[in-house]
């Protein structure tokens, strides 16, 4: 059962216990009121009669008692009847009654009024309810007593018929303001839950392309989808900052691999220098060696041989180890330098802001070029990360495009304290660093090479304040020139 059907359910039955104790309680009241109006209206009733007696027979003469009685008015209000008691020497006896029907036996209380001469009053419930008055006939002695009863069989015919009445009524009362309880909460409360809920279960199947929750129904409910509203968005800034910094740790990583690359490139190539020289001079040696003891024909001449092939094993193991360390292939193909720009400051938003840095981005022009996207990534990664690190205080990272006639360029310029003297005397040069222990000396070693490589160059360019580097591509066709 849903939310609507069960507040339904519930006002139903509270408007139902409300309205029945409410009826219940009029009834009483009103029963109460109407029984004293009753009992008032007998003894008025019966003070009537006993005086029009007394009068009509003023000696106690049975006939003309009997007489008076045939006119009683037996439904003057409800059912009565009206019954005359004159004393005996066995005590009180019927004189005359107006209705042979009712009860035709005296009371205690009949005999209590004859002799006080007041009236009592009592109500009998047996064997049918009524109100019950006694009052003594006299002209100026009492000679009998009036016993005057009233039923009140009508009055509780009528609670019962009232109360089934009421019953009724707060029955179809009840199921009246169930009814539109029921259609309020599923208009106000479940029209809004629905949608809610069909929101979220959209956002389970994937957060991407997941729908706002439409902001309906009440203050409360609109307020609830607006949260939830600015929940799905925080996922989906988090999920795709996530994205971003998981490329970044790539091409990072990427960037590790290069250096690793270039250090074991940089090892064997001195290492093969080391070995490679002595190893030619020896070779030239034994040569010359083989020559002198060929002319004699000595048997040094095979032992000779024997050296110069360890000789040329000893060269084929370098060129091996040199093969280890290759470069990889590159894939040219025309790309936009604005957009890898964009690419590469969206990648590293996450550590700008921790770092307090404001990256821009001016686009001066078309700037399509000829090269390896992932490379042109990976050099820039190495020149912004360094100039983020080289701003812990925070700062202005700028990048902008442009072309010239023949080159498409892309500059990286920070506002930080720039590059000291002796750094920029030895800037391309292998394991030169001024990081310290935290770095390599290879970033800037490993980007030119690949800039190079590409057909193009990376230069440190003049700047009052920070670093400033530009990368060189051969432009695409197409390029405007401009300066």
């Amino acid at each position: 059962m849903n939310l609507a059907r069960r507040l339904a359910l519930l006002a139903a039955l509270l408007a139902l216990v409300l309205i029945l104790g409410t009826t219940e309680l009029t009834l009483v009241w009103s029963s109460r009121a109407r029984l004293t109006e009753l009992r008032n209206e007998s003894i008025a009733l019966a003070e009537t009669w006993a005086e029009y007696l007394a009068r009509v027979a003023p000696r106690g003469d049975t006939a003309a008692v009997a007489a008076a009685l045939a006119h009683w008015p037996d439904e003057h209000i409800t059912a009565t009847s009206a019954s005359v008691f004159v004393p005996s020497l066995d005590g009180l006896v019927l004189a005359a009654t107006s209705d042979s029907s009712f009860r035709e036996i005296d009371t205690p209380e009949d005999s209590t009024a004859l002799a006080r001469e007041t009236m009592v009053v009592w109500r009998d419930d047996a064997p049918r309810p009524a109100w019950r008055v006694a009052v003594p006939i006299c002209a100026t002695k009492p000679w009998g007593v009036l016993s005057v009863e009233v039923s009140m069989e009508t009055l509780e015919t009528w609670a019962r018929s009232e109360r089934r009445r009421a019953y009724a009524i707060a029955g179809l009362a009840a199921l009246l303001l169930g009814a539109g309880v029921g259609a309020l909460v599923s208009r106000w409360v479940g029209r809004p839950l629905r949608a809610l809920d069909e929101s979220m279960v959209r956002a389970h199947e994937g957060l991407e392309g997941a729908p706002h929750a439409p902001e309906t129904g009440s203050g409360e409910f609109r307020r609830l989808a607006r949260r939830y509203n600015e929940l799905l968005d925080a996922l989906g800034s988090e999920r795709r900052q996530s994205d971003a910094q998981a490329a970044r740790l790539a091409l990072e990583e990427r960037a590790r691999g290069l250096e690793r690359v270039a250090l074991a490139e940089e090892t064997a190539a001195t290492f093969a220098h080391e070995i490679g020289t002595p190893l030619n001079t020896i070779s030239g040696h034994l040569q010359l060696l083989r020559d002198d003891l060929d002319q004699g024909k000595g048997p040094g001449v095979e032992r000779v041989n024997t050296v110069l092939s360890q000789v040329a094993r000893v060269s084929a193991i370098v060129r091996e180890r040199l093969a280890q360390g290759h470069w990889p292939t590159f894939e040219i193909r025309e790309a936009d330098l604005g957009e890898l720009s964009r690419r590469l400051v969206s990648f590293m938003e996450p550590s700008a802001r921790q770092a307090g840095v404001r990256t821009e981005v001016a686009a001066n022009g078309a700037a399509r070029c000829c090269c390896d996207p992932v490379l042109v990534e990976q050099i820039l990664l190495n020149l912004m990360k360094n100039a983020i690190e080289a701003m812990p205080e925070g700062g202005v990272l700028r990048l902008s495009t442009g072309t010239t006639s023949d080159l498409a360029w892309l500059d990286v310029a920070d506002t930080g304290p720039g590059l000291p003297a002796a750094a920029r005397a030895r800037l391309f040069q292998p394991f030169v660093t001024t990081k310290g222990d935290e770095g390599t000396g290879l970033g800037l070693a490993v980007s030119q090479r690949l800039a190079q490589a590409m057909g193009g160059n990376l230069e440190l360019r003049d700047s009052q304040k920070g670093t400033a580097w530009r990368l060189s591509l051969p432009a695409a066709n197409g390029n405007g020139a401009s300066a």
